[in-house]
């Protein structure tokens, strides 16, 4: 908020409002928070697996241990940001990401492998967390859901990064490739680090600027929406709508996770792909989720983010089911990664939104806090599922069944969202 004295510029006139700034910034803070940490985890799965001796539930373990650091990180980072502000957070959050990932490639068994990817997953959620409340703050509720979709692509971007560099690392170093892919990942993730901590401010204000996007749905007849100072557990629970909003997103990390750590793990293991071409078939995923996230965004600020919720979360549903399929070859092979890419990074930038949309600028980064610590035991209990399911049945098979039920539940929650008729895209 301004303070006495000082001018707060309008977003309309010349020159770039660095509220763009900020969302570039915040796409490279996403890519290494999840697309690299989170993410990278399922390209270098395969190899990783095979050198350490490791079982299809072991990994399942490891990967639970990475989203339950999450989990646990998600709630508190949220509360920090609103209390000390986003952007120490998200550089913090960053910084031990990338040390903690160089650490992963130095694992030597399921337990030192669980422990690192434990604490990457700390550093993902202060800086996801953090970064998502901050741009909220930048966009006005009409601009919210498009801003969102920006941001969440960097998950596409990092997905698309690791779909080529891992298989090539993995050539040049044929025995200890994905070590050397964890030391890299780690690398890229400080160096974004360092240049949030130059170019990310906390909110407009910082910038004598107004929020991109602001209109008269902003103000009340004595001027603008008061901010809660309230940013504790008890407020953000009682906030309406919040529980329902939990809810689904807690059936989008049970569900999206399963998919996102084992895909190629199954392409190669199970339809037979060499690894070159699940790595194809995984970056297109991440390709077109950089942009998929942006469209949806736009059309929940036009149409609503319940109907696109729903929506995505049916297409998704059928994803998990083509893959259940278990199609070998042909456009068939390629479409369940088509249509995860066009959809499955795009709820995190609508669930962001919703947050902003039920609350305040202030109280964004909290209530974003508590829907992911939710959003964080659905990515906990997914991994583990498909990976007891793996061991019983001998396929994924059965963990992509899973995964459409759950994506279904998720859509019916969507449809019960409460959020205020003004700013659900009318």
């Amino acid at each position: 908020m301004e303070t006495a004295g000082e001018q707060i510029q309008p977003t309309r006139g010349s020159g770039l409002h660095y509220g763009w700034v900020i969302l570039m910034m915040g796409i490279m803070v996403v890519g290494g928070a999840l697309g690299l940490a989170r993410f990278g985890f399922g390209m270098i799965l395969p190899t990783m697996q095979q050198d350490l001796g490791l079982s299809h539930e072991q990994t399942g373990f490891i990967a639970s241990a990475n989203m339950f650091g999450y989990f646990i990180s998600a709630l508190g980072a949220g509360l920090l940001a609103s209390r000390f502000g986003p952007r120490v957070i998200i550089v913090i959050g960053l910084l031990w990401v990338g040390l903690t990932m160089a650490a992963t490639g130095l694992a030597n068994g399921m337990y030192s492998a669980a422990l690192v990817r434990f604490l990457t997953g700390v550093g993902s959620a202060g800086a996801n967390v953090a970064i998502m409340g901050l741009a909220a703050a930048w966009f006005t509720t009409r601009r919210r859901g498009m801003a969102m979709g920006f941001l969440v692509g960097g998950s596409g971007l990092g997905i698309a990064i690791t779909g080529w560099t891992v298989p090539l690392i993995n050539g040049i170093y044929l025995d200890a490739g994905w070590r050397y892919n964890w030391f890299l990942l780690g690398a890229i993730a400080v160096v974004i680090a360092v240049l949030a901590a130059f170019v990310l401010r906390n909110n407009p204000a910082e910038k004598k600027l107004a929020p991109i996007g602001e209109t008269s749905d902003t103000f009340t007849a004595g001027g603008r929406v008061k901010e809660s100072s309230a940013t504790g557990i008890k407020d953000i629970i009682s906030i309406k709508g919040v529980f329902p909003l939990a809810a689904m997103y807690f059936c989008f990390g049970f569900s999206y996770i399963i998919t996102a750590t084992y895909m190629v793990t199954f392409l190669v293991a199970e339809l037979g792909c060499s690894q070159e071409l699940a790595g194809q078939i995984w970056g297109i995923s991440g390709m077109l989720g950089i942009g998929s996230g942006l469209v949806w965004g736009m059309l929940s600020d036009r149409l609503g983010r319940r109907s696109m919720l729903v929506t995505i979360f049916l297409i998704q549903a059928g994803c998990y089911l083509l893959l259940q399929a278990r199609f070998t070859d042909g456009f068939l092979l390629w479409l369940p990664a088509i249509l995860f890419g066009l959809t499955a990074w795009s709820i995190p930038g609508l669930a962001a939104s919703c947050c902003g949309d039920l609350s305040d600028a202030k109280r964004a980064p909290a209530v974003l806090g508590f829907i992911t610590f939710v959003f964080g035991l659905g990515q906990v209990l997914g991994p583990a599922s498909a990976g007891y399911i793996k061991e019983f049945t001998g396929s994924f098979a059965w963990a992509f069944v899973l995964a459409a039920v759950v994506a279904v539940s998720g859509a019916l929650f969507s449809s019960r969202l409460v959020i205020p008729s003004w700013r659900d895209g009318r």
